[in-house]
């Protein structure tokens, strides 16, 4: 059985091809960060929360990201996804170092950006924008393209949190 490490490496290479598969490279740049691969899963039935997706990565100098925001939803926080003593437990993360050149992914299992009071639906094929606030970099606002309820996910119950 291979170890740990070497499957890590080949779920991320996996994550990476879904990633890529998930559309077009939707992207926004601001001072040296970019967000990449913005994406939602359409809403299930009358629910009132959701998630997005994104690939943030960092410019020269070490940043924080602060906040999010969205008209899609009343409120909009990072969330990280832990699992405690075999429990799946998700909590908001406050704020997120992002290195300097590094890529960070959010997808789900991992950090995430939870939607709270949806608006209307997550309808696939729409998009809605988000807007990343950092500690130093200006604002980025990104469209976020929402896919089906079947949309294959990168490697969904496992770690994607991803620094390169």
């Amino acid at each position: 059985m291979p170890d740990f490490t070497t499957r890590r490496t080949a779920l991320l290479f996996v994550a990476g091809l879904a990633v890529s598969a998930i559309g077009p490279a939707v992207s926004a740049r601001a001072d040296g960060i970019s967000v990449d691969h913005a994406w939602a899963r359409a809403s299930a039935g009358g629910a009132t929360t959701g998630a997005a997706y994104v690939t943030l990565t960092g410019g020269a100098q070490p940043d924080t990201l602060v906040g999010v925001t969205t008209p899609a939803a009343l409120t909009a926080e990072v969330h990280e996804t832990l699992i405690e003593n075999g429990v799946t437990k998700m909590r908001p993360a406050g704020s997120l170092a992002i290195p300097a050149g590094k890529v960070v992914t959010f997808a789900p299992g991992a950090y995430h950006v939870m939607l709270i009071g949806l608006k209307q639906p997550l309808a696939a094929g729409q998009s809605f924008p988000l807007t990343l606030t950092f500690a130093h970099a200006a604002p980025v606002t990104v469209d976020v393209h929402v896919q089906g309820l079947g949309h294959a996910t990168p490697m969904e119950g496992h770690e994607h949190m991803r620094m390169q």
